[in-house]
């Protein structure tokens, strides 16, 4: 049951960020990091931590750099701002868990 919330959780995520790239993003953006605090809490385990952590951080950079080129493009900005709105709750709560897994752990 778990992994379907978060398997669920992902996709309304992915989801909200398409549509919020075609409306204004600020009403969406505390629903995407909530959604993405899910998805970090249930879908990422501790072999995928790193993997995740080192994806998120390269989305996050690549979002940055692709909403300066692609700025011409209609609603992609957007888009891409959103989804590292969603992935950015999920970084959060997997970086925060690391930390103290680390720790704790000496």
């Amino acid at each position: 049951m778990k992994e379907n919330v978060g398997r669920y959780a992902f996709i309304v995520g992915l989801v909200i960020s398409v549509i919020a790239g075609f409306l204004p993003l600020g009403p969406w953006v505390a629903a995407l990091v909530v959604l993405g605090v899910i998805v970090g809490l249930l879908n990422v385990t501790g072999s995928e931590v790193q993997t995740f952590l080192l994806g998120t951080v390269a989305l996050i950079l690549v979002g940055s750099s692709l909403h300066t080129i692609l700025a011409a493009v209609p609603y992609v900005p957007a888009i891409l701002s959103a989804f590292v709105s969603f992935v950015a709750g999920a970084a959060l709560v997997v970086a925060l868990k690391e930390v103290y897994a680390v720790t704790s752990s000496k």
